[in-house]
């Protein structure tokens, strides 16, 4: 099966800062804001110690009034400071140069040192000096929904600040008051003026208007409007009701003429059956035909009275014939007569047109100048009554500003605040410190858990070793422990780790003998203690191991179990100055024989690839071995490890937690997929407890008491107390 091929600068930029993270490191590195947050305290306690006491007074001033003005009208001041830009202008004038410069003489603050600096007392640098002083020294602001205008002073004289504070407060009203004079009298003199010029303007504006009646006769011109319009509207009416009978006889001429009409329908028109000849002939033939009515009920139609009736009758109907047959010459004279009364109408409502026009034309002069008067008029009454309520107002309205407290002497100091200052750098050193956990995180590139593994590197985790955690008893008994008691109670803190690593790589070789390879990307990381441990982890098992140092560069694993430095072991073999019996070595612990690296070697990359390293392994099984833990060298320095690719049977590469950058075990990997060895999985060393994951808590509470692997040891010319002999494993 071909490795999968990873994509490393993808993997870099995937690499995101998560909450999770941040939490892991706050809680291996909690050390930081804890010892950032005593120095905060200490800083912070020296510069309170260091600070000279300040003290601050207050005095407060209220503006507005809280009624109206005099006589409901606002005074000539041109501000009434009920809104935010004539606030703001009032606190900005409380600092102009007139208000302080009044300060400063009479408080006299030109002649005093801490206010005129190095220049001479009472000189005009000295006051400018002392004005600037001042201006920072006072704090000015408004209270939140309230008139009231606070004027603060900090300084460390109780006595001085308090006088400056009350006289800001007081120099303010008193350059308000004059102002407000000053302003009034402007006022005053103004308003003469517009009066004297409206009046003028006023007269000629009357004159005007006598001059236009006298010309145009217009003293009694809205009557005669109103007259001509009514005669206008009643003219229209009767041209309305003209045109609309004249229409109508029209329409009745045009449809006799078209093919005569039918008795029945010329009795229907108006003008025929309102013609008194017609309507005088309707009225008998309707009498005598009611007598014969009356008639019939008595006689029969050959009666004499019957028959005289209906001959009165028959005579009227041949007279209305005769009348209906010059029903034209009836109607054509009463359209006639119909035009001509609406063309008369229709001349007499254009002449009253013309006289409306005439009469607006007048109108419209004559409003323009008297609009002009009633204006002229009404704005020289307004200053006049303006000028009489100012002349009343002098004096008794409310100033814009007044004193409402002035300032107490302050007994304690504002400032520095021990409790402010001292939290303060507490908590900055606090944050600080959880910002520079928050920068390690983000730049720490390395593998935390077991998720980041599978995310960063791709591949699965087969194995996982807790951080050892070795109390001050323990430390004291393995100071005079020997190597393999050493690694024995090591290995009892791992055991179920090595467990949980052996059930899964034997299930997944499922060969009856089986060689592993223990690699990492760079030194450090734990590849001798993970392949030590796993080594007897399996002969545990009952399975006869062989652990081989090929790090031949730095040859560890030998001292590891208490052998001689000059002992044969796997550089030997290769350059056939030894046999296998005499390269293999007990360890004291059953099933497990150790193979160490030998004696130094310049080229140990060229030693491992031309000297037939895969016949190594043959011989191994041959002797009776049923499983080979091979310990390599790192990869991103040497290259001695690519050469092994088809040595083992599964290769598993040790990343160290929360040390190496992933991006460092990518190389490594990339390395490994270029010479054409897969990597079968990896095996994460020093994991936390609190990232390893449910499986720990579960195990740590299940095992609490119970910790430690059975692992019997088989004495070998040497009890488990002493150092143990380099005797040969295989024997003769």
């Amino acid at each position: 099966m071909n490795p999968p091929v990873i994509d490393i600068e993808n993997e870099q930029e995937s690499s995101l800062l998560n909450p999770a993270q941040i939490v892991d490191g706050m809680k291996r590195h909690f050390w930081i804001p804890l010892t950032l947050t005593f120095l905060g305290l200490v800083l912070g306690y020296s510069y309170y110690k260091r600070q000279r006491p300040v003290y601050e007074a207050t005095s407060v001033g209220q503006f507005g009034s809280e009624q109206g003005s005099i006589l409901g009208m606002d005074t000539m001041t041109g501000q009434t400071l009920r809104d935010e830009k004539a606030i703001n202008t009032l606190i900005q004038a409380a600092k102009s140069r007139d208000v302080l410069g009044r300060i400063v003489t009479d408080l006299n603050l030109a002649n005093r040192t801490a206010f005129a600096g190095p220049h001479a007392a009472g000189s005009k640098e000295a006051r400018d000096a002392a004005v600037a002083t001042l201006g920072a020294m006072i704090k000015i602001s408004l209270r939140k929904e309230t008139r009231l205008i606070d004027f603060t002073v900090a300084g460390e004289d109780p006595d001085l600040i308090t006088s400056l504070a009350n006289q800001a407060v007081m120099s303010l009203v008193s350059e308000l008051e004059n102002q407000k004079s000053k302003t009034l009298q402007t006022a005053v003199q103004s308003l003469v003026a517009e009066g004297q010029r409206l009046q003028e303007k006023l007269k000629k504006s009357e004159i005007a208007m006598h001059d236009y009646k006298r010309q145009n006769e217009a003293i009694s011109l809205d009557e005669r409007k109103d007259l001509v319009l009514t005669k206008l509207k009643e003219l229209g009416a009767d041209l309305n009701k003209q045109s609309k009978e004249r229409l109508m006889l029209e329409t009745h001429l045009q449809a006799f003429k078209a093919g005569g009409l039918p008795r029945d329908q010329l009795l229907n028109l108006p003008t025929i059956a309102n013609h008194p000849k017609v309507s005088g002939l309707l009225s008998q033939i309707g009498s005598q035909k009611a007598a014969l009515a009356v008639l019939a009920e008595r006689y029969k139609p050959k009666h004499p009275k019957y028959q005289s009736a209906q001959a009165v009758i028959d005579n009227h109907e041949k007279q209305l014939e005769v009348l209906l047959g010059d029903a034209v010459g009836l109607l054509q004279s009463s359209y006639d007569n119909a035009v001509e009364l609406e063309k008369k109408l229709q001349a007499q409502l254009k002449q009253q047109e013309g006289d409306v026009l005439d009469l607006e034309a007048l109108a419209v002069q004559y409003n323009v100048l008297k609009r002009e008067m009633e204006s002229d008029q009404a704005v020289y009454e307004s200053v006049l009554t303006r000028i009489k309520q100012v002349d009343v107002s002098k004096g008794m309205e409310t100033p814009p500003l007044w004193v409402h407290q002035l300032a107490m002497t302050p007994t304690a100091p504002v400032s520095p605040d021990a409790k402010k200052t001292v939290s303060t750098s507490a908590a900055g050193g606090f944050m600080m410190g959880l910002a520079i956990i928050g920068l390690m995180v983000m730049r720490d590139r390395s593998i935390r858990t077991v998720d980041d593994a599978r995310m960063k590197l791709r591949l699965p985790v087969f194995g996982m070793v807790s951080n050892l955690r070795t109390s001050p008893h323990d430390a004291r008994k393995q100071e005079d422990a020997t190597p393999i008691d050493g690694i024995l109670s090591s290995h009892k803190q791992v055991a179920e780790n090595m467990r949980e690593f052996r059930t899964i790589i034997t299930r997944k070789t499922r060969n009856e003998k089986a060689c592993f390879l223990i690699t990492s990307a760079v030194p450090e990381e734990g590849k001798t203690f993970v392949s030590t441990h796993l080594a007897v982890s399996l002969a545990t098992q009952d399975l006869r191991t062989l652990l081989i140092d090929m790090d031949m560069r730095r040859c560890t694993l030998g001292q590891e179990f208490g052998l001689p430095e000059d002992c044969k072991g796997l550089s030997d073999l290769l350059l056939g100055t030894a046999t296998l019996r005499e390269t293999c070595f007990a360890t004291g612990i059953h099933n497990l024989a150790i193979m160490p690296a030998g004696r130094r070697i310049h080229n140990p990359a060229e030693l491992l690839a031309t000297c037939g390293i895969a016949r190594l392994k043959e011989l191994a099984f041959e002797a009776g071995f049923d499983r080979i833990v091979i310990d390599t060298a790192p990869l991103i320095p040497v290259s001695d490890t690519l050469v092994l690719g088809d040595l083992a049977d599964e290769l598993f590469m040790v990343v160290r937690c929360n040390r190496t950058p992933s991006v460092i075990t990518l190389e490594a990997i990339r390395k490994l997929q270029q010479a054409g060895v897969a990597v079968s999985g990896l095996v994460l060393n020093r994991l936390t407890q609190r990232t390893r994951g449910y499986d720990y808590y579960f195990y740590n509470s299940y095992y609490r008491t119970e910790q430690s692997e059975d692992v019997p040891l088989e004495p070998v010319g040497a009890s488990s107390g002493q150092r143990a002999n380099p005797a040969p494993f295989i024997q003769s």
